[in-house]
C-alpha cells in the first residue's frame, strides 16, 4: 500500500484547531459582496460573489486531518470555492461523447506525428570503414507500441497547462493506465473539465482543469494529491473506444489480434481488468477506423500538396493518378523536393547522393523512395522521397527523371550516386544520368555472396579490404589474397566487378570514400515509426523531422569555433598516431619522399596528392602528408578540402523548411477532387506464414522467373476424358458409385471384452 494511504486521520484537538482558523479566515476577509461579470454575460446573469469560505468547505475542514489538508491544491490567488453547479444548472448541454463515437480527426492526426518527432534523435556522423550492421536484405521491425494516450506528467500538477480539453483527458487516461487507478469523468463541458476517483467511500482524489481565458490554455486548477484506497483492478476509462486507441497500431500490423488475447495483455501490461465484451467492442470500433482510415489517408492528398505549395514557395510536389471505370481519381505515385533542401544540398554539400527503396507494409501499403546527401560533417542530409506502389524500372526511372531536374544533374558526370544492385534503379541511371560513377553498395555485395558460400569465415573480411583498397597496387594485392582463399569466391567476386565498387579506382573529386549506402540505410532507420503511420501523418512526420534535423544541427554548428567539422579533427587525430613514425626526405616544389614501416611514399602538397590515393579520394591529408607537413612545419588544416569547412556546415544549416499548417486549413470538401485509395499492391518477398498454407515467395518484376524442374515421369491427364465403371462398364461413374452392383455393408459383432457396444455401455452403467 502507498505512503499515502497509510497516514492516519487527526485528532480531535486538532481538527478544532483547524476550524478556528479558519473562522478567522473568514472574519478577516470578509468585506463588501464583489461583483462578476463578463463580456458574455448580460444584466440578467450577474451574479454577486461574496469572498466567504462556504459552510460545507468549513465542515470538509472540520473532518480532515493535517495531511488531507495538505493534500488539497488550488489556483494561485484563490480561495476554496463550493462547487460549481452541474452542466444542466450552468446552461451548457452535455457534451460527453458516448462509447461508440471516434475520436477528432484532427486530434488523431496531430497524435500520429508528434510522438515521433518528440523521440526524434539527431545521428551521429559516418565513420571511416564501418562495416553497416542494417540491411534491406533483413527487414526491420517496424515500431508499434501502445499508443494512442499522450505520455504526460502523472502528477498532474495545479498550474499544468495544456492546449486543449482533449489533451488533458489524455493525460488523465495515461495516470489511470500507469497507475492502475479506477477514475471517472465527472464534469464536461466547453471550458470545465473534471475526474474523480470511481472507488467511491472516502477516497477524496480528484482533478479539475479548465479553460483560462487570458492564457487561452487549459489549466489545471484543482487537485487533491493522494488516494485513500486500494487499487481493485477496474477502471471507468476503460471504455471501447479507448482499447481500441490503445491497439490501434497492433491490429494494423495484425488484424487477426482477437479479444481474448487483447484482454490478456490489458491485464499484462496495465494490471487492469477489461471484459471480453469490451475488448470485442473495441476490436470492432479500432478495425473499423483501420477501414475508414486507408480511404481517408488518400482523399484529402491534394489539399495536402496545395498547402506545401502554398507555404513552402519553389517546393517541388508531384501528385499522379490514375482513373478508373468510374472516372476517379486513383493514387498513383507522389514526390516531393523541398527548395531548401534542394538549395542546401546544391551549394554546401558535396556531389554525393544515396538512393534507396524501403517497403511501407503497416497503414500505408508500397515502397517509400529516397535520396540522401552528405553535410561537412559527414551526416545524412535527405535531399527528396516519394512514394510509389512497387520498386521497378519504371518508378525508378520516374524518380530519377524528377531528381535530376530538380537538382540540375544534368548527364551525371560531376555526381555520385551510391545504391545498391536492384536492377530497375540500374537501368534508370543509365538511362538518365549515364555519365555518373554510379558506385554498388558492398554491404549487399557481401549478403548477396554469403547466400552461396555460407562456410567462408573470411569472407566479410576479404571482400571488405577489397573494397578499401585506395590504389591499383593495394587492390591487387587484396585480389591476390582473395584468390589464395577461395578460388570459388574469387570467381563469383570476380562476376561482381569490383572495380566499380573499390576505392582504387573511383573518380578524384568527390572527396567521398563511401563503399557502401550505409548514410541512406541511417536515414531508413530514423523514419521506422514514420512508415508505421498512415500516409499524410508518415509524410508530415519525414519533414518535421527534417526541419527539427536543421534545427538541432544549426545550433550545434554555431557554436562551432574551429576551422573544420567534428568530423575532421577526429579524422586527423587518427592520421597523426601514424604521421608521427614516418621519415620524410623533402624536395623542391612542395614533393616530400615518406618512408612508413618497409615502404615510401610520394607526397606532393603543391598538387595535393600521396601515391597511397588517400588523400585524393577523401581530400583529408592521409598519415603520409601529415607527417611530411609535421617535418616541413606546414599547417595540416590548409590541405583539407573547403567542403568540411565549419563555415559550410553552418550555411547547410542557415535555413530551415517552413511550416506546414494542420488539415483543418487545408483538408476542406469540396475545394478540390478527392483522391481514391489504390489497391493494396503485392509487395515482393515471402507472405506470413500461416498453419494451414505455406506461400511461396512472390518474386519482383525484374527478377528471374522460377525455373521448372523437368519430370521424370509422364502421365496423361484424365481430364476430357470419359470414366466407365469397372463393374458395369457404363460411363459417368466409378465403382465406389456403382448403383447396378452396389458395395455391400460388412456387420462386424463385437469383441468380447471390448467396451464399444450397447452391452458395453449398459455394464458400464450398472457399474
Amino acid at each position: 500500500m502507498e505512503d499515502d494511504e497509510e497516514r492516519g486521520e487527526g485528532s480531535a484537538g486538532e481538527g478544532s484547531a483547524r476550524v478556528e482558523t479558519a473562522t478567522m479566515e473568514v472574519e478577516e476577509e470578509t468585506c463588501f459582496p464583489v461583483l462578476v461579470t463578463s463580456e458574455t454575460t448580460d444584466e440578467a446573469n450577474r451574479e454577486w460573489s461574496i469572498p466567504v469560505t462556504p459552510v460545507t468547505e468549513v465542515s470538509r475542514m472540520e473532518e480532515a486531518s493535517d495531511d488531507d489538508e495538505e493534500n488539497w491544491e488550488y489556483e494561485i490567488g484563490q480561495k476554496p470555492r463550493k462547487r460549481e453547479k452541474e452542466n444542466k444548472e450552468d446552461g451548457l448541454p452535455e457534451i460527453r461523447n458516448s462509447e461508440e463515437e471516434e475520436e477528432d480527426l484532427e486530434d488523431r492526426y496531430e497524435f500520429e506525428i508528434e510522438a515521433s518527432v518528440a523521440d526524434f534523435q539527431d545521428e551521429e556522423f559516418i565513420g571511416r570503414k564501418t562495416i553497416p550492421e542494417s540491411s534491406d536484405e533483413e527487414e526491420d521491425e517496424l515500431d508499434v507500441r501502445y499508443r494512442r494516450s499522450k505520455k504526460s506528467n502523472d502528477k498532474l500538477e495545479v498550474g499544468t497547462a495544456f492546449l486543449s480539453g482533449y489533451e488533458f483527458k489524455e493525460a488523465v487516461l495515461h495516470y489511470a493506465l500507469s497507475k492502475g487507478r479506477n477514475i471517472e469523468q465527472s464534469r464536461w463541458n466547453k471550458t470545465k473539465l473534471s475526474f474523480k476517483c470511481a472507488n467511491g467511500g472516502k477516497c477524496k482524489w480528484k482533478v479539475y482543469c479548465g479553460y483560462d481565458q487570458p492564457k487561452q490554455k487549459w489549466l489545471v486548477k484543482t487537485r487533491y494529491k493522494y488516494h485513500s484506497c486500494t487499487p481493485n483492478g477496474k477502471c471507468k476509462l476503460l471504455r471501447s473506444p479507448v482499447i481500441a486507441r490503445l491497439f490501434l497500431d497492433k491490429l494494423r500490423e495484425d488484424n487477426k489480434l482477437m479479444s481474448a488475447k487483447i484482454q490478456e495483455l490489458i491485464k499484462e501490461k496495465w494490471k487492469l481488468i477489461a471484459s471480453r465484451n469490451q475488448c470485442q467492442r473495441g476490436r470492432t470500433v479500432a478495425l473499423q477506423w483501420l477501414d475508414k482510415e486507408y480511404a481517408d489517408q488518400f482523399a484529402h492528398l491534394r489539399g495536402y500538396v496545395r498547402e506545401i505549395e502554398k507555404t513552402n514557395q519553389g517546393t517541388t510536389v508531384v501528385l499522379e493518378t490514375i482513373p478508373n471505370a468510374a472516372k476517379e481519381d486513383v493514387f498513383d505515385r507522389f514526390y516531393v523536393c523541398f527548395e531548401k533542401l534542394r538549395s542546401s544540398w546544391s551549394g554546401t554539400c558535396r556531389p554525393i547522393i544515396g538512393l534507396d527503396g524501403t517497403f511501407l507494409k503497416v497503414a500505408t501499403k508500397g515502397i517509400l523512395l529516397t535520396a540522401v546527401g552528405h553535410d561537412g560533417n559527414n551526416q545524412i542530409y535527405p535531399i527528396a522521397w516519394a512514394v510509389v506502389q512497387g520498386e521497378n524500372s519504371d518508378t525508378w526511372l520516374w524518380f530519377i527523371k524528377r531528381l535530376k531536374h530538380d537538382l540540375n544533374l544534368g548527364d551525371g558526370r560531376k555526381f555520385v550516386l551510391l545504391s545498391d544492385s536492384s536492377k530497375g534503379l540500374i537501368s534508370a541511371i543509365e538511362e538518365e544520368l549515364p555519365q555518373a560513377e554510379h558506385r554498388r553498395c558492398v554491404k549487399h555485395i557481401v549478403e548477396n555472396l554469403k547466400k552461396k558460400h555460407k562456410n567462408k569465415d573470411f569472407l566479410k573480411t576479404r571482400v571488405w579490404n577489397l573494397a578499401w583498397s585506395y590504389n591499383p597496387t593495394q587492390f591487387k594485392e587484396e585480389l591476390r589474397k582473395l584468390k589464395d582463399y577461395s578460388m570459388s569466391l574469387y570467381e563469383d567476386v570476380m562476376k561482381k566487378e569490383p572495380k566499380k565498387w573499390s576505392l582504387a579506382y573511383y573518380r578524384l573529386g568527390s572527396f567521398c570514400e563511401d563503399v557502401d549506402n550505409n548514410a541512406t540505410e541511417s536515414f531508413n532507420a530514423t523514419i521506422t515509426g514514420a512508415r508505421a503511420k498512415s500516409f499524410v501523418p508518415m509524410l508530415e512526420t519525414i519533414r518535421r523531422q527534417a526541419m527539427l534535423r536543421i534545427a538541432k544541427r544549426n545550433k550545434k554548428s554555431q557554436r562551432r569555433q574551429k576551422k573544420f567539422t567534428k568530423y575532421i579533427v577526429d579524422m586527423l587525430e587518427s592520421e597523426k598516431e601514424d604521421a608521427d613514425k614516418c621519415i620524410t626526405t623533402p624536395c623542391t616544389h612542395g614533393v616530400f619522399d615518406v618512408r612508413l614501416g618497409s615502404n615510401t611514399y610520394d607526397v606532393n602538397t603543391t598538387r595535393r596528392t600521396c601515391s597511397c590515393g588517400k588523400w585524393q579520394i577523401t581530400g583529408i591529408p592521409c598519415e603520409h602528408a601529415y607527417g611530411a607537413m609535421i617535418d616541413a612545419g606546414l599547417d595540416v588544416e590548409d590541405y583539407v578540402s573547403d567542403f568540411f569547412s565549419t563555415d559550410l556546415w553552418q550555411m547547410t544549416y542557415s535555413d530551415s523548411i517552413n511550416t506546414v499548417r494542420g488539415p483543418r486549413f487545408w483538408m476542406k470538401k469540396g475545394k478540390y477532387k478527392l483522391v481514391v485509395e489504390p489497391p493494396e499492391p503485392s509487395l515482393p518477398g515471402r507472405k506470413k506464414k500461416s498453419k494451414k498454407k505455406s506461400y511461396p515467395r512472390i518474386k519482383g518484376k525484374h527478377e528471374s522467373p522460377k525455373k521448372k524442374r523437368k519430370k521424370q515421369e509422364e502421365r496423361l491427364g484424365r481430364q476430357g476424358r470419359t470414366m466407365h465403371c469397372s463393374k458395369c462398364g457404363e460411363a459417368d461413374h466409378n465403382a465406389a458409385t456403382c448403383k447396378i452392383h452396389p458395395k455391400k455393408k460388412i456387420k462386424t459383432e463385437p469383441v468380447a471384452g471390448s467396451s464399444s457396444g450397447p452391452e458395453a455401455g449398459s455394464s458400464s452403467a450398472a457399474v
